[in-house]
């Protein structure tokens, strides 16, 4: 997803659901018994204030939060160039920080905490930057969901004090008085109560429809979303190899728990099969839209039915509002028919949303969605919004503009936070002489993540005997052969810290709009390698954010140092050398990694070999007079503790 801000689900997307329960929140609904939240379609700001500075400031991802946040001329840089947008956002945040000079000193303390440690997620509507929704007027709105104390050190954000939203909402007329001379006004709740329905039928139907679609699965009502996309998959995925495999392959595109992972599947499998089994996951989004689709069909119909009417807090004239987003609609439509034979991609996709619309006349409201919570977790009833905004976005941003493909246009805006402009790709810098699992599962861990579209291994220059720079690369790339996600290149630099500020920095690798992620363990929280990390990317490559990762420990502790020692024990050290190596390798390509720094363990023996005996034939003499006084050694290295009996028994074995 990208941003600060989490997922909202629709029911269909929350996979321990069951069947039951969602019929219960859909019962809830119809009988007027949920309060729900407007969300509204906006610009989002996370917004604090710093009470040293004096300041308010912003934040749109971890980097800004990281560095304490943006204030007005930060906020103005980053969104430079952008016109009604970033008038939009300059205008908004300088409403925000006129309306907490209302606020006593300690009532900023309790509300933001002693210096930006509290945040507060916003939205910025201005009908000069509109989505799809146009509202009366310009108005910053806190919502009720999304807010938490952020910590710089860790990066973690933690729920916030429970007093800190009634201090704000008790000061909210004064601050709303302080607004009085500015175009913007300030909302906090925009909450809705749904109205029971009067007709049941829209229930009953939904009802009648979710056991239809268990019922064709075989499954039970205690059954979940999980349960149901499992039968589905297996049910539709036409695959030689039995029912075994295929369970394992549905386990793996699932991302179950449990699951073996595509390399231990394709294991020893005739190549046909293998391939066919590359065919399935290259087309697993595809399939699993296919799967849900039945179920989010019910759910959909349902909460267009529910949202029937709905009027939003934020429009006066809620009709005409509806009445214009048809125009707009039918416009894109005729717009997008008439290209069809140029952009059929764009057609097909069209033709998917406009089947959830219906009919024109289901268009009932400009309420983007509704929020509530249930049992704990957040979920949403978006309507039709979804279908209208994802065919305006074909109509809006052609070929020649944002990149639309088939795949990208299937996924509604879910997040509170937008996702950003660019890319995000994960950095994993180290020395790697050589890489072990524990290095491999950091870079599977990003890799695995949806909302990163690349992971680059950066392995420094310095050498580390016996493993080499082109050797720890060469192992890496054994390693992740199967990760297309996985970049794996030679540094510039002996320091991995020097390599990522220079990555960093480099405008062909990274441009405006593009995430830098950086991972820290849990045990190294307290590491500021990376802390100047976005101011750096400030100044060098504008537009650029860094945000630090706090990762899970990999591994049982094994160091690199370990690794080099096992290596140069020889035939001693070769089990537990491959006991620490990714378990997804096979027999053939643990020995293979085992060769390869063998070879150079062996070609360094040689040399050892060869220096001894030329000091030898020197004479004791000569090299006792440049040697000089002979002292204790202290902290000697374990390399060379390990030299003398690898040359011994390589000796020996040549006398032999």
């Amino acid at each position: 997803m990208g941003g600060v801000a989490g997922h909202m689900d629709h029911l269909y997307d929350n996979p321990s659901l069951t069947f039951s329960k969602m019929i219960e929140i859909m019962e809830a609904a119809s009988n007027g018994e949920l309060t729900t939240e407007e969300k509204v379609d906006g610009q989002n700001l996370f917004l604090s204030y710093s009470v040293p500075e004096g300041k308010a400031k912003g934040a749109r991802n971890k980097g800004n939060l990281r560095s304490g946040g943006l204030d007005a001329e930060g906020l103005a840089q980053k969104f430079a160039g952008r016109g009604n947008l970033l008038q939009s956002f300059t205008d908004g945040f300088s409403a925000f920080e006129q309306a907490v000079k209302a606020l006593s000193d300690e009532e900023k303390q309790a509300i933001f905490g002693p210096d930006t440690n509290i945040w507060y997620n916003a939205e910025i509507m201005d009908p000069g930057s509109r989505n799809v929704i146009n509202y009366d007027g310009k108005t910053l709105k806190i919502h009720n969901v999304g807010h938490f104390v952020f910590d710089r050190e860790s990066g973690e954000q933690k729920e916030i004090p429970s007093n800190a939203l009634p201090i704000l909402d008790n000061a909210l007329e004064r601050m709303q008085q302080e607004l009085n001379e500015h175009d913007f006004s300030l909302a906090r709740e925009a909450l809705i109560k749904l109205k029971a329905l009067e007709d049941k039928q829209p229930l009953i139907r939904a009802k009648s429809e979710l056991k239809k679609v268990l019922s064709a699965e075989g499954l039970p009502l205690d059954s979940n979303v999980r349960d149901y996309l499992f039968s589905r998959l297996m049910n539709g995925i036409d695959l030689d190899g039995g029912n075994d495999l295929k369970r394992e392959l549905v386990k793996y595109l699932l991302g179950m728990p449990d699951s073996i992972g595509k390399r231990a599947l394709k294991k020893g499998l005739p190549k046909d099969l293998a391939n066919e089994i590359d065919t399935v996951v290259n087309r697993k989004r595809m399939l699993l839209q296919d799967a849900i689709y039945p179920l989010e069909m019910v759910v959909h119909d349902f909460t267009v039915e529910i949202l029937k009417g709905l009027k939003s807090v934020f429009i006066a004239d809620n009709e005409k509002e509806v009445a214009r987003l048809k125009e707009e609609l039918a416009a894109a439509v005729k717009d997008i028919t008439d290209k069809g034979p140029e952009d059929p991609t764009s057609m097909e996709v069209m033709q998917r949303h406009l089947n959830k619309i219906k009919d024109f006349s289901r268009i009932t409201t400009p309420v983007e969605a509704v929020v509530f919570d249930y049992d704990g977790h957040t979920y949403k009833f978006a309507g039709n919004f979804a279908p209208i905004n994802q065919i305006l976005g074909l109509f809006r941003y052609p070929k020649g503009g944002k990149k639309i493909t088939s795949e990208s246009l299937t996924l509604d805006s879910e997040t509170i936070v937008s996702k950003p402009d660019g890319k995000r790709v994960a950095l994993i810098p180290g020395g790697f002489k050589p890489p072990h699992a524990g290095h491999f599962l950091l870079a599977k861990h990003f890799a695995n993540k949806k909302d990163v579209d690349e992971v680059i291994v950066v392995v420094s220059t310095k050498s580390r005997p016996p493993v080499t720079v082109d050797m720890a690369i060469k192992l890496w790339e054994i390693y992740t052969k199967d990760f297309p996600k996985i970049k794996v290149q030679a540094g510039k630099t002996p320091s991995p810290v020097g390599d990522v500020y220079d990555l960093i920095a480099d405008k062909n690798v990274f441009q405006e709009g593009d995430t830098v992620l950086l991972g820290k363990s849990e045990k190294d929280t307290g590491d500021q390698r990376f802390d100047r990390a976005q101011s750096y990317a400030e100044r060098h490559n504008p537009g650029v954010d860094v945000e630090s990762v706090i990762t899970p420990l990999f591994a049982g502790g094994v160091s690199g140092t370990q690794m080099r020692n096992l290596i140069l024990m020889g035939e001693d050290g070769k089990a537990d050398f491959k006991s620490n190596l990714p378990r997804h390798l096979s027999a053939e390509e643990k020995e293979e990694v085992y060769q390869t720094v063998t070879d150079t363990r062996e070609r360094l023996n040689r040399f050892v070999d060869s220096t001894l005996e030329e000091i030898s034939a020197m004479g004791v003499g000569s090299v006792a007079g440049y040697m000089g006084p002979q002292k204790k050694q202290k902290n000697k290295s374990p390399i060379v503790r390990a030299k003398k009996p690898i040359v011994r028994r390589a000796k020996r074995r040549r006398r032999r």
